[in-house]
């Protein structure tokens, strides 16, 4: 098994898309840092007075964010059905359980680090203007939207891994990806507005992380865990079962 994550590693590592999308990400987040500087999360924010603030709000308003990130993870895994990669990989004598587990680990890793690449891009933006101050208070909030993001934010990319094991396809897998993910965003923006339950998705928990400085936060665990383990199980049901030669 070690071995194959070495392999699904140097793969991810030398792949185009998987770099294009992690320098497009920061400079995103670097060319936008500047709009959060009056309204940190959201318009009932206020101004941003420190960088801890300005990772936090783009943190907070990073819901598009996880839009492109879902839809490049679709697009690169999905590819490998295309290529065949996941067939050779098991002619080469991989069981389904080690190339699924692999596969969910470099990817999640991965991928996690290109949608918090984001908020770091801005905070590199804004360092002239706010400087170092509040280290700790800064040093913290990264610690825990990482901690946070590595739960919340892989329900959501979840979603593409589900999508290329049900289609197998790159295309259908790129496009359902991001209609789901758009419309979940869709449906967070009309919520919060119409007071509609919203409390149930992990992009709307991740936006209560950065607003409570507490580090515990029971609710946002348990919906993560929940939704991480619903979505864990569909994937490996269907990749399990799925038609791969």
């Amino acid at each position: 098994m070690n071995n194959l994550l070495k392999m699904e590693r140097y793969q991810l590592l030398h792949n185009r898309v998987f770099w294009g999308g992690m320098i497009g990400i920061f400079l995103i987040g670097f060319f936008t840092a500047d709009t959060y500087l009056m309204e940190v999360l959201g318009p009932s924010g206020g101004a941003a007075k420190s960088l801890s603030d300005i990772f936090n709000g783009m943190v907070y308003d990073s819901t598009f964010v996880l839009i492109i990130v879902s839809s490049i993870l679709a697009l690169i895994l999905g590819q490998e059905f295309s290529w065949r990669t996941i067939d050779q990989e098991i002619c080469a004598g991989h069981s389904r359980r080690q190339i699924f587990s692999c596969k969910l680990i470099v990817y999640l890793i991965a991928f996690n680090l290109m949608a918090i690449i984001y908020p770091l891009a801005g905070c590199i933006r804004e360092y002239g203007r706010f400087g170092i101050v509040g280290a700790a208070l800064f040093f913290y909030s990264i610690i825990k939207a990482v901690v946070y993001s590595l739960l919340l934010n892989s329900v959501v990319f979840l979603i593409p891994i589900l999508c290329c094991y049900c289609f197998r396809n790159t295309a259908k897998s790129v496009g359902v990806t991001a209609a789901i993910v758009f419309v979940l965003s869709l449906y967070l923006g009309y919520g919060m507005e119409l007071g509609l339950p919203i409390a149930f998705l992990p992009i709307y928990q991740i936006r209560e992380v950065v607003r409570s400085s507490a580090i515990i936060q029971p609710f946002s665990l348990i919906v993560g865990t929940v939704w991480l383990i619903v979505l864990l199980l569909m994937s490996w049901r269907i990749f399990r079962k799925c038609d791969l030669k």
